[in-house]
């Protein structure tokens, strides 16, 4: 699956997981947002049932994919994406994904300038995650988010910016 940055930075403006009435989104303008993540990952994500579920062959792939992630260290990303309102309205919603019928969305802080949630799923793939992002203005935006699963977790911050209205070929 394609990473879209624009659901891992911006992605995470939109509380409508809470009641649609009550919750607010970022004030954030709409466009073009060029946005720069750092992620670390640490442990095993995998939950060791699943392992155990694997073939040798691709337990071992799994395994050894896992310990070059740590070993390289922290990643960085810059991307560009275009931020429309259904974007900013639809932000936690992943579409088509029968995992996520298993997960529970809480929102724990839902305003203009702030946003927090826990995510917490279930089922064949149980993971927590925890996103905060603030708009530090209306074109400039930060946070970071915790994944916690397996015996391993991965933490990401960022930020990003708005560079105009017009979105070109951005995804």
């Amino acid at each position: 699956m394609k990473t879209r940055p624009w659901m891992v930075v911006l992605g995470v403006a939109s509380m409508s997981v809470a009641s649609p009435a009550s919750a607010d989104t970022l004030d954030l303008k709409l466009g073009l947002w060029e946005s720069t993540f750092t992620t670390n990952v640490s442990g095993m994500l995998v939950p060791e049932d699943q392992l155990k579920q694997m073939p040798p062959a691709q337990r071992e792939r799994m395994e050894a994919m896992m310990k070059k992630q740590q070993a390289d260290g922290p990643k960085t990303r810059t991307s560009r994406t275009c931020l429309t309102q259904e974007k900013l309205a639809r932000a936690f919603e992943k579409e088509g994904r029968d995992e996520e019928k298993n997960c529970k969305r809480t929102a724990l802080v839902s305003t203009r300038s702030r946003q927090e949630i826990s995510i917490v799923c279930t089922g064949d793939k149980p993971r927590r995650t925890e996103w905060r992002m603030e708009a530090t203005s209306r074109e400039t935006a930060k946070g970071s988010a915790k994944v916690t699963s397996g015996t391993g977790s991965m933490t990401m911050d960022f930020t990003a910016k708005w560079v105009g209205l017009e979105c070109g070929k951005a995804d």
